[in-house]
Protein backbone atom coordinates (compact mmCIF):
# COMPACT_ATOMS: atom_id res chain seq x y z
CA UNK A 1 0.00 0.00 0.00
CA UNK A 2 1.49 3.71 -0.82
CA UNK A 3 2.55 5.71 1.82
CA UNK A 4 1.02 8.91 3.77
CA UNK A 5 2.46 11.64 3.85
CA UNK A 6 1.55 15.03 5.42
CA UNK A 7 1.73 18.59 3.09
CA UNK A 8 0.74 21.87 2.89
CA UNK A 9 -1.86 22.69 0.36
CA UNK A 10 -0.25 25.38 -2.27
CA UNK A 11 -3.20 26.22 -3.89
CA UNK A 12 -6.39 25.16 -5.63
CA UNK A 13 -6.51 24.52 -9.48
CA UNK A 14 -8.71 23.63 -12.38
CA UNK A 15 -10.83 20.39 -11.46
CA UNK A 16 -11.26 21.64 -7.82
CA UNK A 17 -7.78 19.96 -6.93
CA UNK A 18 -5.42 20.92 -4.84
CA UNK A 19 -1.75 21.10 -5.27
CA UNK A 20 1.04 20.61 -2.28
CA UNK A 21 4.46 19.45 -2.83
CA UNK A 22 6.34 16.57 -1.10
CA UNK A 23 9.85 17.58 0.73
CA UNK A 24 11.45 16.24 -2.71
CA UNK A 25 9.44 19.01 -4.29
CA UNK A 26 7.16 16.73 -6.41
CA UNK A 27 3.67 18.43 -6.87
CA UNK A 28 0.93 16.61 -5.38
CA UNK A 29 -3.15 16.82 -6.14
CA UNK A 30 -5.58 15.85 -4.08
CA UNK A 31 -9.05 17.00 -3.75
CA UNK A 32 -11.41 18.63 -0.91
CA UNK A 33 -8.41 20.31 0.39
CA UNK A 34 -8.55 24.38 0.79
CA UNK A 35 -5.51 26.52 -0.06
CA UNK A 36 -3.33 27.02 3.61
CA UNK A 37 -4.46 23.80 4.51
CA UNK A 38 -2.30 21.41 6.42
CA UNK A 39 -3.45 17.59 5.50
CA UNK A 40 -1.90 14.04 5.53
CA UNK A 41 -2.87 12.06 1.93
CA UNK A 42 -2.24 8.89 0.90
CA UNK A 43 -0.14 8.66 -2.21
CA UNK A 44 -2.40 6.75 -5.17
CA UNK A 45 -0.80 7.47 -8.69
CA UNK A 46 2.50 8.21 -10.23
CA UNK A 47 2.52 10.71 -13.54
CA UNK A 48 5.43 11.84 -15.03
CA UNK A 49 5.46 15.14 -13.11
CA UNK A 50 2.87 14.77 -10.47
CA UNK A 51 1.20 12.44 -7.69
CA UNK A 52 -2.21 12.20 -7.29
CA UNK A 53 -3.50 11.50 -3.48
CA UNK A 54 -6.42 10.62 -1.40
CA UNK A 55 -7.56 13.06 1.57
CA UNK A 56 -7.08 11.84 4.71
CA UNK A 57 -6.86 14.14 7.27
CA UNK A 58 -7.28 17.57 7.51
CA UNK A 59 -4.63 18.52 10.39
CA UNK A 60 -5.04 22.47 10.16
CA UNK A 61 -8.46 23.42 8.54
CA UNK A 62 -9.01 26.64 6.67
CA UNK A 63 -11.62 28.90 8.13
CA UNK A 64 -13.26 28.59 4.68
CA UNK A 65 -13.75 25.03 5.57
CA UNK A 66 -17.49 24.02 6.27
CA UNK A 67 -19.07 20.39 6.77
CA UNK A 68 -20.89 19.39 3.54
CA UNK A 69 -24.24 19.09 3.68
CA UNK A 70 -24.36 15.63 1.06
CA UNK A 71 -23.79 12.25 3.29
CA UNK A 72 -22.39 11.05 -0.14
CA UNK A 73 -19.92 13.83 -1.00
CA UNK A 74 -16.61 12.00 -0.09
CA UNK A 75 -17.89 9.43 -2.59
CA UNK A 76 -20.18 10.71 -5.04
CA UNK A 77 -18.20 12.25 -8.55
CA UNK A 78 -20.81 14.87 -8.90
CA UNK A 79 -19.23 17.98 -6.16
CA UNK A 80 -16.22 19.20 -5.72
CA UNK A 81 -16.58 22.41 -3.16
CA UNK A 82 -19.18 21.70 -0.54
CA UNK A 83 -16.49 21.95 2.46
CA UNK A 84 -15.61 25.27 1.03
CA UNK A 85 -17.99 28.27 1.98
CA UNK A 86 -19.80 29.55 -1.15
CA UNK A 87 -17.64 32.91 -1.45
CA UNK A 88 -14.30 30.75 -0.77
CA UNK A 89 -15.80 29.00 -3.58
CA UNK A 90 -16.31 32.10 -5.89
CA UNK A 91 -12.96 33.22 -4.83
CA UNK A 92 -10.91 29.86 -5.93
CA UNK A 93 -13.01 29.75 -9.19
CA UNK A 94 -12.22 33.40 -10.10
CA UNK A 95 -8.35 32.94 -9.23
CA UNK A 96 -8.30 29.84 -11.51
CA UNK A 97 -10.14 31.77 -14.47
CA UNK A 98 -7.47 34.14 -14.00
CA UNK A 99 -4.39 31.62 -13.60
CA UNK A 100 -6.01 30.08 -16.94
CA UNK A 101 -6.24 33.72 -18.92
CA UNK A 102 -2.41 34.47 -17.88
CA UNK A 103 -1.07 31.04 -18.29
CA UNK A 104 -2.33 31.12 -22.08
CA UNK A 105 -1.19 34.70 -22.94
CA UNK A 106 -4.41 36.46 -23.11
CA UNK A 107 -2.81 38.86 -20.38
CA UNK A 108 -0.30 40.05 -18.05
CA UNK A 109 -0.68 39.16 -14.09
CA UNK A 110 -0.82 43.00 -13.56
CA UNK A 111 -3.50 43.34 -16.27
CA UNK A 112 -6.29 41.32 -14.73
CA UNK A 113 -7.92 43.84 -11.96
CA UNK A 114 -9.22 45.30 -15.21
CA UNK A 115 -9.92 42.77 -17.12
CA UNK A 116 -11.51 40.21 -15.09
CA UNK A 117 -14.20 41.34 -13.05
CA UNK A 118 -16.37 40.09 -9.82
CA UNK A 119 -17.81 36.81 -10.29
CA UNK A 120 -21.52 36.66 -10.58
CA UNK A 121 -22.70 34.74 -8.06
CA UNK A 122 -25.88 32.14 -7.95
CA UNK A 123 -28.93 33.80 -6.21
CA UNK A 124 -29.26 29.61 -4.98
CA UNK A 125 -25.94 27.57 -4.09
CA UNK A 126 -28.13 24.58 -3.52
CA UNK A 127 -31.28 23.50 -4.98
CA UNK A 128 -30.79 25.45 -8.84
CA UNK A 129 -30.78 22.74 -11.04
CA UNK A 130 -33.62 22.37 -12.92
CA UNK A 131 -32.39 18.98 -14.93
CA UNK A 132 -30.68 16.39 -13.05
CA UNK A 133 -29.29 13.03 -14.84
CA UNK A 134 -28.75 9.57 -12.86
CA UNK A 135 -27.03 6.58 -14.05
CA UNK A 136 -28.89 3.15 -13.78
CA UNK A 137 -27.21 -0.17 -12.73
CA UNK A 138 -28.95 -3.69 -11.16
CA UNK A 139 -32.34 -1.21 -10.66
CA UNK A 140 -30.31 1.32 -8.46
CA UNK A 141 -30.14 5.23 -9.77
CA UNK A 142 -27.37 6.97 -8.68
CA UNK A 143 -24.56 9.22 -9.76
CA UNK A 144 -20.80 7.76 -10.93
CA UNK A 145 -18.44 8.06 -7.89
CA UNK A 146 -15.65 9.93 -7.97
CA UNK A 147 -12.80 9.27 -11.09
CA UNK A 148 -14.59 5.82 -11.24
CA UNK A 149 -17.77 4.21 -12.83
CA UNK A 150 -18.86 2.45 -9.42
CA UNK A 151 -22.19 3.74 -8.82
CA UNK A 152 -23.21 5.78 -5.76
CA UNK A 153 -26.54 5.29 -5.01
CA UNK A 154 -28.92 8.80 -4.83
CA UNK A 155 -32.11 9.29 -3.28
CA UNK A 156 -31.80 12.77 -3.28
CA UNK A 157 -29.59 15.59 -4.59
CA UNK A 158 -29.49 18.30 -2.82
CA UNK A 159 -28.11 20.44 -6.10
CA UNK A 160 -31.92 19.89 -7.43
CA UNK A 161 -34.53 21.39 -7.48
CA UNK A 162 -37.25 20.52 -4.37
CA UNK A 163 -39.64 19.34 -6.95
CA UNK A 164 -37.06 17.00 -9.00
CA UNK A 165 -36.11 15.32 -5.23
CA UNK A 166 -39.85 14.90 -3.93
CA UNK A 167 -40.53 12.63 -7.26
CA UNK A 168 -37.22 11.50 -7.15
CA UNK A 169 -38.33 10.09 -3.57
CA UNK A 170 -41.80 9.16 -4.61
CA UNK A 171 -40.26 6.93 -7.57
CA UNK A 172 -38.37 5.09 -5.15
CA UNK A 173 -41.06 3.43 -3.92
CA UNK A 174 -42.77 3.09 -6.75
CA UNK A 175 -43.01 -0.88 -7.86
CA UNK A 176 -44.16 0.06 -11.57
CA UNK A 177 -41.13 2.61 -11.75
CA UNK A 178 -38.36 -0.14 -10.18
CA UNK A 179 -39.56 -2.73 -12.87
CA UNK A 180 -38.69 0.52 -15.90
CA UNK A 181 -35.28 0.54 -14.28
CA UNK A 182 -34.37 -3.22 -14.97
CA UNK A 183 -34.24 -2.20 -18.24
CA UNK A 184 -32.42 1.60 -18.15
CA UNK A 185 -29.46 3.13 -18.75
CA UNK A 186 -30.14 6.14 -16.82
CA UNK A 187 -33.21 8.78 -16.11
CA UNK A 188 -33.82 12.41 -16.30
CA UNK A 189 -35.53 14.25 -14.31
CA UNK A 190 -36.69 17.71 -15.77
CA UNK A 191 -38.71 20.71 -13.99
CA UNK A 192 -41.35 22.33 -16.32
CA UNK A 193 -41.23 25.57 -14.87
CA UNK A 194 -44.07 26.71 -16.62
CA UNK A 195 -46.43 23.61 -15.94
CA UNK A 196 -45.14 23.50 -12.33
CA UNK A 197 -44.53 19.85 -12.76
CA UNK A 198 -41.99 17.36 -13.55
CA UNK A 199 -40.78 15.12 -16.44
CA UNK A 200 -39.19 11.93 -16.36
CA UNK A 201 -37.12 10.99 -19.24
CA UNK A 202 -35.78 7.01 -19.24
CA UNK A 203 -32.98 5.54 -21.74
CA UNK A 204 -34.02 2.52 -22.66
CA UNK A 205 -31.81 -0.42 -23.19
CA UNK A 206 -34.45 -2.39 -25.38
CA UNK A 207 -37.68 -1.44 -27.80
CA UNK A 208 -40.59 -0.59 -25.18
CA UNK A 209 -43.63 -2.99 -24.26
CA UNK A 210 -47.56 -2.66 -23.50
CA UNK A 211 -46.57 -3.30 -20.25
CA UNK A 212 -44.01 -0.81 -19.74
CA UNK A 213 -46.08 2.02 -21.66
CA UNK A 214 -49.15 0.39 -18.53
CA UNK A 215 -46.42 1.21 -15.71
CA UNK A 216 -45.64 4.74 -17.02
CA UNK A 217 -49.06 5.73 -16.97
CA UNK A 218 -49.60 4.10 -13.46
CA UNK A 219 -46.91 6.26 -12.46
CA UNK A 220 -47.97 9.10 -13.67
CA UNK A 221 -51.54 9.12 -12.17
CA UNK A 222 -49.77 8.11 -8.61
CA UNK A 223 -47.30 11.11 -8.69
CA UNK A 224 -49.41 14.10 -9.36
CA UNK A 225 -46.40 16.35 -9.77
CA UNK A 226 -45.30 14.02 -12.90
CA UNK A 227 -46.38 15.57 -15.89
CA UNK A 228 -45.23 12.81 -18.34
CA UNK A 229 -42.62 9.82 -19.37
CA UNK A 230 -40.80 9.75 -21.80
CA UNK A 231 -39.12 6.91 -23.31
CA UNK A 232 -35.90 7.55 -25.34
CA UNK A 233 -34.82 4.02 -26.41
CA UNK A 234 -31.23 3.71 -27.86
CA UNK A 235 -30.12 4.93 -31.48
CA UNK A 236 -33.70 5.71 -31.83
CA UNK A 237 -35.60 9.30 -31.65
CA UNK A 238 -36.95 9.93 -28.18
CA UNK A 239 -40.68 8.36 -27.79
CA UNK A 240 -43.03 6.81 -26.85
CA UNK A 241 -44.21 9.51 -24.38
CA UNK A 242 -47.01 8.91 -21.72
CA UNK A 243 -48.98 10.99 -19.01
CA UNK A 244 -51.48 9.54 -16.83
CA UNK A 245 -54.51 9.64 -19.44
CA UNK A 246 -52.07 7.26 -21.54
CA UNK A 247 -49.90 7.72 -24.59
CA UNK A 248 -49.95 11.95 -25.88
CA UNK A 249 -48.16 13.23 -28.53
CA UNK A 250 -44.62 14.32 -27.90
CA UNK A 251 -44.64 17.34 -29.90
CA UNK A 252 -47.11 18.46 -27.76
CA UNK A 253 -44.79 18.47 -24.42
CA UNK A 254 -42.67 21.87 -23.85
CA UNK A 255 -40.34 22.53 -20.75
CA UNK A 256 -41.68 26.54 -19.81
CA UNK A 257 -39.92 29.00 -18.48
CA UNK A 258 -40.25 32.91 -18.07
CA UNK A 259 -38.20 35.76 -17.99
CA UNK A 260 -38.86 38.88 -15.78
CA UNK A 261 -40.70 41.92 -17.76
CA UNK A 262 -37.58 44.09 -15.81
CA UNK A 263 -34.85 41.81 -17.84
CA UNK A 264 -36.17 42.86 -21.22
CA UNK A 265 -38.01 45.24 -21.08
CA UNK A 266 -40.99 43.29 -21.24
CA UNK A 267 -42.24 39.56 -20.40
CA UNK A 268 -40.64 36.76 -22.61
CA UNK A 269 -41.60 32.57 -22.30
CA UNK A 270 -39.45 30.31 -23.73
CA UNK A 271 -40.28 27.10 -24.38
CA UNK A 272 -38.19 23.71 -25.45
CA UNK A 273 -38.94 20.46 -26.54
CA UNK A 274 -37.60 17.89 -23.69
CA UNK A 275 -34.08 16.75 -24.26
CA UNK A 276 -33.46 20.16 -26.02
CA UNK A 277 -30.94 22.41 -24.41
CA UNK A 278 -31.08 24.94 -21.56
CA UNK A 279 -28.98 26.00 -18.68
CA UNK A 280 -29.66 23.76 -15.82
CA UNK A 281 -29.99 26.59 -13.62
CA UNK A 282 -32.12 29.11 -14.40
CA UNK A 283 -31.75 32.11 -12.58
CA UNK A 284 -27.84 32.37 -13.47
CA UNK A 285 -29.61 31.75 -17.12
CA UNK A 286 -31.35 35.14 -16.27
CA UNK A 287 -27.94 36.82 -15.11
CA UNK A 288 -26.15 35.54 -18.52
CA UNK A 289 -28.81 37.72 -20.58
CA UNK A 290 -28.47 40.82 -17.72
CA UNK A 291 -24.89 40.71 -18.68
CA UNK A 292 -24.85 40.46 -22.84
CA UNK A 293 -27.65 42.99 -22.51
CA UNK A 294 -25.49 45.42 -20.46
CA UNK A 295 -22.79 44.81 -23.00
CA UNK A 296 -24.70 45.18 -25.87
CA UNK A 297 -26.65 48.49 -24.36
CA UNK A 298 -24.30 51.27 -25.87
CA UNK A 299 -24.57 49.79 -29.47
CA UNK A 300 -26.67 50.68 -31.95
CA UNK A 301 -29.30 48.21 -32.27
CA UNK A 302 -28.76 46.66 -35.61
CA UNK A 303 -27.27 43.03 -36.99
CA UNK A 304 -26.09 40.16 -34.60
CA UNK A 305 -25.41 36.61 -35.46
CA UNK A 306 -25.76 33.74 -32.70
CA UNK A 307 -24.03 31.17 -33.86
CA UNK A 308 -25.10 28.64 -31.75
CA UNK A 309 -28.85 29.43 -31.34
CA UNK A 310 -30.81 26.60 -29.64
CA UNK A 311 -34.05 27.71 -28.69
CA UNK A 312 -33.42 31.25 -28.86
CA UNK A 313 -32.30 31.85 -25.16
CA UNK A 314 -30.19 34.81 -26.48
CA UNK A 315 -31.22 35.61 -29.61
CA UNK A 316 -34.95 36.43 -28.84
CA UNK A 317 -33.43 38.84 -25.38
CA UNK A 318 -31.10 40.72 -28.01
CA UNK A 319 -34.35 40.85 -30.67
CA UNK A 320 -36.56 42.80 -27.96
CA UNK A 321 -33.72 45.78 -27.90
CA UNK A 322 -34.38 45.98 -31.90
CA UNK A 323 -31.57 44.12 -32.95
CA UNK A 324 -32.34 41.92 -36.33
CA UNK A 325 -30.98 38.59 -35.26
CA UNK A 326 -29.92 35.90 -37.22
CA UNK A 327 -29.34 32.27 -35.08
CA UNK A 328 -28.41 28.65 -36.42
CA UNK A 329 -27.97 25.66 -34.39
CA UNK A 330 -27.66 22.05 -35.61
CA UNK A 331 -30.03 20.41 -33.92
CA UNK A 332 -33.50 19.86 -35.50
CA UNK A 333 -35.53 20.84 -32.33
CA UNK A 334 -33.93 23.38 -31.02
CA UNK A 335 -34.57 25.39 -34.05
CA UNK A 336 -38.33 24.66 -34.00
CA UNK A 337 -38.62 26.01 -30.83
CA UNK A 338 -36.56 28.97 -31.71
CA UNK A 339 -38.72 29.64 -34.42
CA UNK A 340 -42.07 29.21 -32.13
CA UNK A 341 -40.59 31.39 -29.66
CA UNK A 342 -39.87 34.22 -31.49
CA UNK A 343 -43.23 34.01 -33.06
CA UNK A 344 -45.33 33.98 -29.94
CA UNK A 345 -42.99 36.89 -28.54
CA UNK A 346 -43.76 38.92 -31.76
CA UNK A 347 -40.78 38.66 -33.41
CA UNK A 348 -40.67 36.87 -35.86
CA UNK A 349 -39.93 39.98 -38.34
CA UNK A 350 -36.73 40.70 -36.16
CA UNK A 351 -35.66 36.77 -36.08
CA UNK A 352 -34.15 34.43 -38.66
CA UNK A 353 -33.38 31.04 -37.36
CA UNK A 354 -32.06 27.83 -39.18
CA UNK A 355 -30.94 24.12 -38.99
CA UNK A 356 -27.16 24.52 -39.71
CA UNK A 357 -24.00 23.78 -38.60
CA UNK A 358 -21.95 27.27 -36.78
CA UNK A 359 -18.95 26.50 -39.48
CA UNK A 360 -21.24 25.38 -42.61
CA UNK A 361 -23.46 28.80 -42.14
CA UNK A 362 -20.43 30.89 -41.37
CA UNK A 363 -18.79 29.96 -44.86
CA UNK A 364 -22.20 30.43 -46.44
CA UNK A 365 -22.43 34.24 -45.13
CA UNK A 366 -18.98 34.48 -46.40
CA UNK A 367 -19.66 33.60 -50.20
CA UNK A 368 -22.98 35.89 -48.91
CA UNK A 369 -20.84 38.72 -48.27
CA UNK A 370 -22.87 38.96 -45.19
CA UNK A 371 -21.67 41.55 -42.31
CA UNK A 372 -22.35 41.89 -39.14
CA UNK A 373 -22.52 43.97 -36.13
CA UNK A 374 -22.23 41.60 -33.23
CA UNK A 375 -20.98 38.10 -33.39
CA UNK A 376 -22.40 35.77 -30.23
CA UNK A 377 -20.69 32.58 -29.53
CA UNK A 378 -22.20 29.80 -27.15
CA UNK A 379 -20.59 26.46 -27.96
CA UNK A 380 -20.46 23.23 -26.71
CA UNK A 381 -17.52 22.40 -24.70
CA UNK A 382 -15.25 21.03 -27.39
CA UNK A 383 -15.55 25.34 -28.40
CA UNK A 384 -15.26 26.28 -31.98
CA UNK A 385 -11.74 26.31 -33.23
CA UNK A 386 -12.66 25.67 -36.98
CA UNK A 387 -14.48 27.97 -36.88
CA UNK A 388 -12.32 31.17 -35.54
CA UNK A 389 -10.05 32.01 -38.80
CA UNK A 390 -13.31 32.92 -40.68
CA UNK A 391 -14.62 35.23 -38.02
CA UNK A 392 -13.23 38.83 -39.29
CA UNK A 393 -14.51 37.87 -42.43
CA UNK A 394 -17.82 38.84 -40.67
CA UNK A 395 -16.47 42.35 -39.77
CA UNK A 396 -18.19 42.60 -36.68
CA UNK A 397 -17.02 44.90 -33.91
CA UNK A 398 -18.38 43.24 -31.21
CA UNK A 399 -18.08 38.99 -30.12
CA UNK A 400 -19.44 37.83 -27.02
CA UNK A 401 -18.83 34.26 -26.38
CA UNK A 402 -19.93 31.80 -23.54
CA UNK A 403 -17.71 28.88 -22.29
CA UNK A 404 -18.41 26.30 -19.76
CA UNK A 405 -14.59 24.94 -20.35
CA UNK A 406 -11.63 27.26 -19.81
CA UNK A 407 -9.20 25.50 -21.84
CA UNK A 408 -11.43 25.54 -25.17
CA UNK A 409 -12.41 29.10 -24.37
CA UNK A 410 -8.27 29.70 -24.38
CA UNK A 411 -7.68 28.31 -26.86
CA UNK A 412 -10.66 30.28 -28.80
CA UNK A 413 -9.32 33.21 -27.59
CA UNK A 414 -5.62 32.78 -28.92
CA UNK A 415 -7.26 32.75 -32.24
CA UNK A 416 -9.86 35.65 -32.03
CA UNK A 417 -6.84 37.46 -30.78
CA UNK A 418 -4.70 36.66 -33.87
CA UNK A 419 -7.25 37.97 -36.30
CA UNK A 420 -7.57 41.21 -34.69
CA UNK A 421 -9.72 41.20 -31.51
CA UNK A 422 -8.92 42.13 -27.74
CA UNK A 423 -10.20 41.07 -24.73
CA UNK A 424 -12.16 43.93 -22.82
CA UNK A 425 -14.09 42.29 -20.42
CA UNK A 426 -14.19 38.56 -18.72
CA UNK A 427 -16.57 37.39 -15.93
CA UNK A 428 -17.09 34.20 -14.55
CA UNK A 429 -20.85 33.05 -14.04
CA UNK A 430 -20.96 30.43 -11.07
CA UNK A 431 -23.56 28.62 -13.20
CA UNK A 432 -22.83 25.11 -11.28
CA UNK A 433 -22.20 25.96 -7.53
CA UNK A 434 -20.26 23.23 -5.39
CA UNK A 435 -18.71 21.64 -8.36
CA UNK A 436 -15.41 22.74 -10.23
CA UNK A 437 -17.12 23.57 -13.17
CA UNK A 438 -17.13 27.29 -15.11
CA UNK A 439 -19.11 29.03 -17.14
CA UNK A 440 -17.21 32.36 -18.45
CA UNK A 441 -18.49 35.41 -20.93
CA UNK A 442 -15.87 37.44 -22.59
CA UNK A 443 -16.46 40.41 -24.20
CA UNK A 444 -14.07 40.88 -27.84
CA UNK A 445 -13.70 44.13 -29.40
CA UNK A 446 -12.09 44.92 -32.56
CA UNK A 447 -11.40 49.22 -33.45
Amino acid sequence: MSKSVELTVDKVIKGGLGLGRLADGQVVMVPRVLPGERVRVQLRRQHKQYQEADLLEVLTPSAQRIPPICPVYDTCGGCDFQHASYDEQLRLKNAILGETLCRAGMCREEELPDLLGDPLASHKPFDYRQRIRLQVAQGVTGYFGRQSHSLIPVSRCPLAGEGINSVLAALSASKQFQSLLSNASAIELLENPGHNSIILLIHYTRKTRPGDHQAAKLICQALPLLEAVIFNVEDQAKGPCFSDTGEIPLSGLLVEFSLPEGLCGQPLTLALEPGGFCQVNLGQNENCIKLLLEWTRKMQPAKALDLFCGMGNFSLPLAMQGWQVTGMDMQRSTIRSAVRNAENAGLGDRCRFSQESATKAARRLLAEKATFDCLLLDPPRSGCAELIPMLPGLEAKRIIYISCDPATLARDLAGLIQAGYRLAEVRLVDMFPQTAHQETMVRLARE
